[in-house]
């Protein structure tokens, strides 16, 4: 886990950045939302689950965290999601239904905390309410973005993810034509029913984004980015379903890449 950061007066980052060898990094962002009632939007990974706990507990005491916002339940958003649950006592887990039932697979989900949400419902959080949006690109149906309607932003969950050449904590820091591909490659690769979509239809899931009009967007894998970016990410996606499709590597591919991954960690060793 790479060190915490502050995006906005009441957003704090917790990033991660995993190392793909050859390509770049892939940002992997949880948040937490200081409302008047806090809210946590999504656990990080695994392996970072000490250092998650640590930096979340350093701005917020857990027991008065409110609400954890589970965008939704693979991996790389549910690292602690039990360890949270187990530390904030008070707080209630919102999330899709679905997901709440595919993660009582793996460990006792606390049902009669969870406050299961739609396309559109309302959170209510003390001083503000936030909106369940849908993201305009998903990898998994049960993906739940957030619309704080006070401030503007917007919690785009994976959509606008991208591959990037280093880490960093703005994504106006990136060069336009690096961010680009980098969001076109994860795109296709995340994403790939974009290729048979209705093109009509899909402009129009990206135009009802656009009205969002947000102030500032925080996807789960990018860093924090200006709500002026927006037009300019929607041109990229716009052009996933005519793109390349994504190849994933073959069984020497992977072995390469393994390789690379440890002799990375061999240098970064002190």
């Amino acid at each position: 886990m790479d060190a915490p950061y502050q995006a906005a007066p009441d957003v704090h980052v917790y990033p991660a950045n995993l190392p793909i060898p050859g390509v770049g990094v892939l940002p992997v962002n949880a948040y937490l939302l200081m409302a008047e009632e806090p809210v946590l939007i999504d656990t990080g990974i695994g392996v970072d689950g000490d250092d998650f706990i640590a930096a979340v507990s350093s701005i917020v005491d857990p027991q008065k965290l409110k609400w954890v916002w589970l965008t939704h339940d693979d991996a790389d958003h549910t690292g602690s999601i039990q360890r949270i649950m187990d530390l904030a006592p008070n707080a209630k887990l919102v999330t899709h239904g679905f997901s709440a039932f595919r993660m009582a697979t793996w460990w006792p989900v606390p049902m009669e905390r969870v406050h299961a949400i739609r396309f559109g419902d309302e959170l209510h959080v003390g001083d503000r309410a936030l909106t369940a949006v849908a993201p305009p690109l998903y990898d998994s149906p049960m993906s739940m973005g957030v619309l704080d309607q006070s401030t503007g932003s917007l919690f785009s969950v994976d959509a606008f993810g991208a591959i990037l050449p280093e880490p960093t904590q703005d994504a106006s820091d990136v060069p336009p034509e690096a961010l680009a591909g980098g969001m076109l490659g994860w795109a296709t690769s995340d994403s790939p029913w974009a290729h048979i979509v209705d093109r009509e239809r899909f402009s129009q899931v990206l135009d009802r984004v656009r009205q969002l009009q947000p102030t500032r967007i925080f996807s789960s894998l990018l860093p924090a980015a200006s709500g002026t970016s927006l037009d300019a990410f929607l041109k990229v996606l716009e052009t996933v379903p005519d793109a390349e499709p994504f190849m994933p590597p073959d069984s020497h591919q992977f072995a390469q890449m393994i390789a690379a991954m440890a002799e990375m960690q061999r240098g970064s060793t002190p």
